[in-house]
């Protein structure tokens, strides 16, 4: 949805692609270390070429490639009559330990009872919803993308980029885990989770490697890409930026560690507790180098964690247990604030440090100025959390769209607070995002599915970790963030289907044709719900008439200095014609070095009926038109042949963007 040059899109989206689609072919094993591998390491490998829009496409070539590589690897495997022949004869070695390699997979239910089949859904009606949003509910080209100028600056396409940002990172993974788990053939024999993981752990010691070099030598190293980060003196790895590595750092850190404790704890072997030591004391080192977010993560989980391993360790009881630990949770706040408080008369120019003086301030005033507060401890979040409560608001059942947030920012019409920077961003929460995009009917269908996918796999305790992190952002809004997101939920520690509840349901008459009713009829009528909205948009050049107050241009970039020319590009356009009698008559000048062996002009009534069509002549400038419109016409609607770039002067157009000649 966002233009980008084809010299520097192909050379990223080819190369991650390869690692995705290669690996899947030669085997699962290594096709799913891959991925999540590249998912932590690859993601702003566009940037690299220092355009600043690039990476917006983040992982797509990765997860296409893997997806392809999975549904080819299995169609081939299947066709070369896996289960139904003996294998290959010893000649045909090669062929032979590829099918030995990449054994059968095993689907117990149809693809229409999975868990993954609504959600699916869910994610396909909010495309179409945003399709028919941004791009209007009548395409006067047919199946094409038609250009509009959604505000004066910005033209649909671009605004359903906004809403893409979102969209294509939690579409790809959930389609790529989807496609994992249906070619998976047993969890036993053939670890879905533990080979992810594996690959995941690899990213997390490379992004570590590259942090510490950023700390020790310069911010530059691997940081093209990051925006702000590197400016406010942040590490972020290769990842996204600071505030993915802000929380993607302690999360995968906190599984590593607790991976070696556990290795510890099987088989007291004392060189993965060190190991487990060494790994905590080097992430809080990177971590001075880190946002407010990582301090409040790692800090908590940390002593969450310890408080739950020393009473495992030292305490037998299970009624003393449980008394420690809920008297340790009353005092970890006061514990939180003597850190704080000790902290804040430091004179150290870190992220913790300027944590604990804003917290002072903050609570100083805490109980007569909320807000003040807020605002001290964070002026951007507490301004973007004004605005998200507005539009929460004014669209509180059904929400404002996906991905609508930062649409709102850039709307010049919009009423209510503005940023003190200019900045452009997601709501500062995730819960917070739900609501204002989804509304309360969107937000109870996806924790519908996300409430199937826990009981389905028995991970309550996993997710967890997502709870205090979700505070701090959006974090299904870059491909890494998402990727860890729905890795946690869906597959953690021990892969799928391992509820024995939902298990024993499952096998029940009722309880599977009931849960596909379900994840259908809910997506189905949010959409129904929700496309009420578009009916008074308008179609072709009348599209959102009434919210801008003019007609549609259909143009894909606005008049700028000094020619103050509109440019169009496509096969199809509309315009809606001057009622000025003198302005429908003279002549059309398409100025285009582009070809075409027809361009055509049609002219339609009211009811969008053709009643005139001729031809474009073929100039030295371009292609040229002149005449005089029928009686009756309110509409003129050019047609390309092939795909043409041309140029209208603004004067071509009244105050009202109907078109003169």
């Amino acid at each position: 949805m966002e233009p980008v040059p084809t010299v520097h899109f192909f050379p990223s989206f080819l190369l991650q692609f390869s690692f995705g689609f290669f690996p899947q072919m030669y085997q699962r094993k290594w096709g799913r270390i891959f991925t999540a591998l590249g998912v932590f390491t690859f993601l702003r490998l566009p940037y690299l070429s220092g355009l600043p829009m690039v990476g917006s496409y983040q992982l797509v070539g990765l997860f296409l490639g893997s997806i392809l590589g999975i549904w080819t690897r299995e169609v081939i495997l299947v066709l070369l009559g896996r289960n139904e022949t003996a294998l290959p004869k010893q000649s045909e070695q090669i062929l032979t330990d590829w099918m030995i390699r990449n054994p059968t997979g095993k689907s117990i239910l149809p693809i229409w009872y999975s868990t993954y089949f609504g959600f699916i859904i869910f994610l396909f009606f909010l495309v179409l919803l945003c399709f028919f949003q941004y791009q209007g509910l009548g395409l006067v080209s047919g199946l094409g993308v038609q250009e509009y100028l959604y505000f004066p600056s910005l033209s649909s396409r671009e605004a359903m980029g906004l809403s893409c940002k979102i969209l294509i990172p939690t579409a790809f993974v959930v389609l790529y885990l989807f496609s994992e788990e249906r070619s998976m053939p047993t969890p036993s024999k053939d670890s879905l989770s533990e080979q992810l993981r594996f690959g995941i752990f690899l990213g997390l010691g490379i992004n570590l490697l590259v942090m510490c070099i950023q700390s020790v030598w310069s911010l530059e190293f691997f940081s093209e890409g990051t925006l702000e980060s590197v400016k406010v003196g942040r590490t972020t790895g290769l990842l996204q930026d600071s505030g993915s590595a802000s929380w993607i750092l302690p999360i995968l850190s906190l599984l590593w560690i607790s991976k070696l404790i556990s290795i510890w704890r099987q088989s007291k072997e004392r060189f993965s507790l060190v190991l487990a030591i060494l790994s905590f004391l080097f992430v809080t080192w990177l971590g001075l180098r880190q946002g407010k977010a990582f301090w409040v993560i790692w800090i908590i989980c940390n002593a969450v964690g310890v408080i739950h391993l020393t009473t495992d360790l030292w305490i037998v009881s299970i009624t003393k247990k449980r008394i420690i630990r809920i008297s340790s949770y009353f005092l970890l706040p006061l514990f939180f604030f003597l850190i704080l408080y000790g902290l804040s008369f430091l004179k150290k120019d870190w992220d913790l440090v300027e944590l604990s003086k804003r917290s002072m301030e903050a609570i100083s005033v805490w109980k007569t100025e909320p807000y003040l507060a807020l605002k001290r401890m964070d002026l951007v979040r507490a301004e973007l959390l004004t605005i998200c409560t507005e539009g929460i608001k004014n669209n509180l059942w059904l929400g404002n769209g996906i991905g609508s947030f930062p649409l709102g920012l850039l709307d010049p019409l919009r009423v209510g607070t503005k940023t003190s920077n200019g900045m452009i961003d997601f709501p500062p929460s995730f819960y917070l995002w739900l609501i204002h995009d989804l509304g309360i009917l969107g937000t109870f269908v996806f924790l519908f599915y996300i409430g199937i996918f826990l009981w389905e796999r028995g991970l309550w305790k996993q997710s967890l970790l997502l709870i205090i992190p979700l505070f701090f952002g959006v974090q299904i809004q870059n491909s890494d963030g998402a990727f860890l997101f729905f890795y946690l939920i869906l597959l953690g520690e021990k892969g799928s289907g391992f509820s024995p509840s939902f298990d024993k349901l499952r096998k029940t008459i009722w309880f599977s044709p009931l849960l596909l009713i379900l994840s259908v009829g809910l997506p189905l009528n949010y959409a129904l719900f929700y496309s009420g909205k578009f009916w008074d948009l308008g179609i072709g050049s009348e599209f959102r008439k009434t919210q801008l107050g003019e007609y549609q241009s259909a143009v894909t970039i606005p008049p700028r200095s000094p020619n103050y020319e509109y440019e169009f590009h496509g096969k199809v356009w509309e315009w809606k014609l001057s009622e000025f009698g003198p302005s429908r008559a003279g002549r059309i000048v398409l100025e285009t070095k582009s070809k075409s062996l027809v361009v055509e002009i049609l002219f339609l009534n009211s009811d969008r009926v053709i009643i005139k069509q001729e031809l474009f002549s073929e100039t030295n400038q371009g292609y040229t038109w002149s005449g005089e419109c029928p009686k009756g016409a309110s509409f003129i609607r050019l047609k390309s042949r092939s795909r043409l770039e041309f140029r209208l002067p603004r004067s071509s157009f009244d105050g009202n963007n109907r078109i003169q000649f």
